[in-house]
């Protein structure tokens, strides 16, 4: 059940502690600065152009039609790869500094919290680790297309219709 403020509360007293509250652990720990949170909903509406429909998949639907297709998919997959893992390897270091400066439970050392802290953004690590395989197999799935079906992405030379017919 909601308290309620006191009388006279005005309603910036009112939502005093929501920033805490909509900021989690990191900000209710803390008991400081909460950094704002935005969600951001991309929806496009009307008829999409060339009679496409919108597809579900972040680098687009894949279509593996010719070589620069497979190309344009693992390039695309890497970049975004790359992209959250820089994002996550940053995150796991924001959140290590924020948990480390956390208000330590009773009977801990400053050593033991910062453990814990690295401990919790070690996971975030780990998928900023994972987001950097997943872009290093990206490039290595095109070196192996291209390995692999060589033979089918060069021309072939055209064998040349004989001028005389056979005879026996």
């Amino acid at each position: 059940m909601a308290s309620t403020p006191p009388s006279g509360a005005n309603k910036s007293s009112k939502f005093a502690n929501a920033g805490a509250a909509a900021g989690g652990f990191v900000g209710a720990a803390a008991g400081s600065f909460v950094p704002p949170v935005s969600v951001t909903i991309n929806q496009k509406s009307g008829p999409q152009s060339g009679g496409r429909r919108q597809s579900q998949f972040v680098l687009g639907e894949p279509e593996f039609n010719n070589a620069d297709d497979v190309r344009n998919y693992c390039n695309g997959l890497r970049a975004l790869m790359i992209q959250a893992a820089i994002e996550l390897a940053m995150a796991a270091k924001i959140l290590e500094a924020r948990l480390g400066q956390a208000q330590a439970l009773p009977g801990d050392n400053p050593i033991q919290s910062r453990m814990r802290a690295k401990k919790v953004a070690w996971k975030l690590k780990r998928a900023s680790d994972g987001a950097t395989a997943a872009a290093k197999n990206a490039v290595a799935a095109y070196g192996a297309f291209q390995r692999e079906y060589a033979d089918l992405m060069r021309a072939r030379p055209q064998r040349t219709v004989p001028t005389t017919p056979f005879k026996f």
